[in-house]
């Protein structure tokens, strides 16, 4: 009976670890409704700077970041400072903020602005397409 509990303990234990790492960005199912992005410097962590540098509405580069965005896995990755904020822009006249941070590995490293601590990363290739956007 130990056993068993003990196994049974370990499974949970792992499958938690498994679900939480293969968690995709919230509100991943809407990013085809994305007209717009706009991109600015960070600032400060939880709030948006509104002064847009970059727009970007051209179906083929909103595709690029649509990819990448439906890549990213959640990540516990502990980032001191973002490089770059992003507005996303829906048809339906909702938006959503994101923190943005490249890693040493020119991975993605993406936070909603105002939710929790999750931070979520964009596959290499993914990645590595956005970032010739955006740096």
């Amino acid at each position: 009976m130990k056993k068993l509990l003990i196994t049974l303990a370990t499974v949970l234990l792992i499958t938690g670890c498994q679900q939480k790492s293969n968690q995709t960005l919230p509100g991943s199912n809407q990013l085809d409704q994305v007209k717009e992005i706009q991109i600015s410097e960070f600032k400060d962590l939880g709030s948006l700077n509104e002064n847009f540098e970059e727009n970007f509405s051209n179906k083929d580069k909103l595709k690029v970041f649509q990819k990448a965005l439906e890549s990213a896995r959640r990540q516990d990755k502990s980032i001191k400072k973002y490089d770059y904020d992003m507005k996303l822009n829906f048809t339906n006249g909702e938006d959503k903020a994101l923190h943005i941070a490249k890693n040493k590995e020119d991975e993605l490293i993406l936070k909603y602005i105002g939710d929790s601590n999750a931070t979520y990363v964009v596959n290499n290739e993914n990645s590595r397409k956005l970032i010739k956007f955006i740096y």
